[in-house]
């Protein structure tokens, strides 16, 4: 089983947070670079808001990099931004779409077996929408 999973999902393992999609474990992992970016600037903003401590958001940081290395990384891509430009049957900001994108043309170009792994309602409801099994939300 493979599963395309955004941003809140990796947040949730790495800030501790409650409630981690346990289940993962059993999936190959798919995501898009931008979960990284994502995931480091929280951590980021984390430290700002001064929620965590320098070695915290270190270790934190590197949470986020081991996260990451053991999915397949999709680029973005002019593809990638045409289609989240493009519109869904849901609304989404930006970032979302990108997500929602990304994993909608991996799955068309590689597998129609990809669940989407999020935590986050509006992109669980737009990855439902184009037939998504959707983990988390």
């Amino acid at each position: 089983m493979i599963a395309y999973v955004d941003s809140s999902v990796v947040l949730r393992i790495v800030l501790e947070q409650p409630q981690p999609l346990r289940e993962l474990e059993r999936f190959d992992l798919v995501t898009s670079d931008l979960t990284r970016i994502e995931c480091l600037r929280a951590v980021d903003n984390a430290l700002a808001r001064r929620e965590i401590d320098e070695d915290e958001a270190l270790a934190r940081r590197g949470a986020v990099f081991q996260k990451v290395k053991n999915a397949h990384r999709v680029a973005l891509s002019r593809r990638i931004m045409e289609r989240a430009a493009g519109g869904f049957a849901t609304q989404l900001g930006t970032l979302d779409a990108l997500q929602v994108a990304t994993a909608l043309l991996w799955r068309d170009g590689r597998t129609s077996d990809l669940a989407f792994a999020t935590h986050d309602r509006q992109q669980a409801r737009a990855a439902r929408a184009l037939g998504f099994e959707v983990l988390g939300a």
